[in-house]
């Protein structure tokens, strides 16, 4: 279809291929008035309009994202008419700040199907550079964001710098984390989730979901960070219902899906897969996961710690489905996809972006080498763990996963994960009750970017640190760092010869915190396992 008004063919202006050249802004409006049969005329789009009249155009502010050697994505939404029409958007990106060399451009139709929101994959630009975007309706133009490219395929980057986080609930501390984000110099934001918290009860609807991304989105410091840093997300399940999973009303999960893609820079596919793969170069490549549309449902909690921490005892029924072969997180298509992708990567690093974390998470070991010299017919990898529905559910695809690592010897597994509200920094192995398996990834997980609750509310920091310790020691020796009390990001820059990750926390009650380092790793290249710096 050549049809310029469909939304996902925006009318496009352009310098002529290959030629590397820019349009003035001026040249640029002329052009596309013509094109578009003098709909645009430069008097109705001014370079400012008030900040004011801008927010109120773009409630939502503005997003780039999924970074691509020659394409970009960005996005808006823009209010709506009161009679719910179409609205025409102009859309441009420059090489200069001012919007004043244009590389491309064109106009967009937000039209009340897709909730009036914008979405424009840009294509034509040039490798690992950082461009300049701005939308534009009825002389009101949007702030301006920034859009980053990757570098082209089969070149090496010296460097990647992306910071990863997850669970932004709405809450009485602030969005500070964000603030501070748009400082950490990044090429990319990987949000893993829980971007949304939705009402298990009373999100059911498209609108529903809709307005419950309306009203965060509406939180200045969150439209900040996306205007200067580029967007790459995946779901968790605040964006549909608490412990979301394949089971779920196909009706209610559609529209959840529907509102998800609605309001990411993440173009959508017809069979609505998130799963995909982000290139930088020679360097990584970043694999996202989607661990909650293909899953089984997780195995309930049978337990509790120190009665605070719901748990699972796998001696215990259901306990022991944790274990059950074919129980899958990922399903039959994205795990071959994933193998697939982690077999045939050239690059440096292989990162894994998912939503939840990957590594045991013990309270209780019930297979240790001494315990298993004493009774040889102990239950495997038996104990307490944490109920945290995440990959200890899914054991036996895990152990597969790390299996497939090991005997084909893939080198530099990192995974980034989220949905814990704590920080972690965990060695994986195939079997991590045998001293003998080997380590085929690192994993770190990052803190929650605001108090969901503050955990101060829950028991004293001193109790806390004393369940870290036996955490620590019930995840010997492949857990080798673990923090139930901070909220924040992480950090992590990549160079051919090393990683170098930072769980960087901060107060989120206090609107002026500033973020620190609480604790900072290394892994090097070709070396499996976690250095404590």
């Amino acid at each position: 279809m050549s049809d310029h008004r469909h939304p996902l063919r925006p009318l496009e202006i352009a310098p002529p291929p290959g030629t590397g050249a820019t349009l003035p802004r001026r040249d640029f409006l002329r052009l596309l008035g013509a094109a578009a049969g003098g709909a645009v005329a430069l008097a109705a789009v001014p370079r400012r309009a008030a900040a004011q009249s801008a927010t109120a155009t773009y409630p939502d502010g503005i997003k780039s994202g999924d970074p691509q050697p020659t394409t970009g994505v960005i996005w808006t939404r823009v209010a709506a008419p009161a009679d719910a029409s179409p609205v025409s958007v102009l859309w441009s990106v420059a090489e200069d700040a001012d919007l004043q060399r244009v590389v491309r451009g064109g106009l967009a139709v937000a039209k009340a199907t897709g909730g009036h929101h914008v979405k424009v994959v840009v294509r034509g630009l040039k490798p690992d550079r950082w461009y300049h975007y701005r939308f534009e309706v009825g002389g009101e133009t949007s702030v301006t964001g920034r859009l980053r490219t990757a570098p082209r395929a089969g070149t090496r980057p010296d460097r990647l710098r992306y910071g990863f986080a997850s669970c932004q609930q709405i809450t009485d501390s602030y969005y500070v984390a964000h603030k501070e984000l748009t400082r950490e110099n990044l090429d990319f934001f990987l949000h893993l989730g829980d971007y949304v918290y939705v009402s298990d009860g009373g999100t059911i609807t498209l609108d529903d979901y809709r307005r419950v991304y309306r009203r965060f989105h509406a939180n200045p410091l969150l439209q900040d960070l996306h205007a200067q840093v580029p967007l790459v997300a995946v779901w968790d399940d605040g964006e549909f219902y608490n412990g979301v999973d394949r089971t779920g009303d196909p009706v209610r999960l559609a529209a959840a899906r529907s509102a998800w893609f609605e309001a990411m820079p993440v173009p959508r596919r017809a069979d609505d897969r998130v799963y995909r793969t982000l290139e930088w170069g020679r360097l990584a490549r970043v694999m996202l996961l989607d661990t909650r549309q293909y899953r089984d449902p997780e195995v309930p909690a049978n337990a509790t710690f120190a009665g605070l921490i719901d748990a699972q005892d796998t001696s215990l029924p259901p306990g022991e489905q944790m274990f059950a072969p074919g129980r899958t997180t990922l399903g039959t298509a994205q795990k071959r996809w994933l193998k697939g992708e982690l077999g045939r990567a050239e690059a440096t690093w292989r990162v894994l972006g998912s939503s939840y974390d990957m590594a045991p998470w013990k309270i209780v070991d019930r297979d240790t080498p001494e315990l298993r010299m004493q009774n040889p017919n102990l239950q495997k990898n038996g104990g307490v763990y944490v109920s945290n529905e995440a990959w200890d559910d899914y054991q036996a695809e895990r152990r597969e996963l790390m299996s497939y690592i090991a005997q084909r010897r893939i080198p530099n597994v990192l995974v980034s994960s989220g949905h814990t509200h704590f920080y972690k920094a965990s060695n994986i192995q195939p079997d991590f009750d045998d001293p003998a398996s080997p380590i085929t990834a690192m994993e770190f997980v990052t803190g929650s970017l605001t108090a969901d609750p503050d955990p101060r509310t829950i028991a004293p920091a001193d109790l806390l640190h004393v369940a870290e310790r036996i955490m620590l020691n019930a995840n010997a020796p492949y857990l080798k760092q673990i923090d139930l009390l901070n909220q924040g990001y992480t950090t992590v820059d990549l160079t051919p010869g090393e990683a170098i990750v930072e769980f960087r926390v901060l107060d989120t009650f206090d609107p002026d915190a500033e973020a620190s380092t609480f604790a900072r790793f290394r892994v090097v290249a070709g070396v499996p396992g976690i250095e404590v710096l």
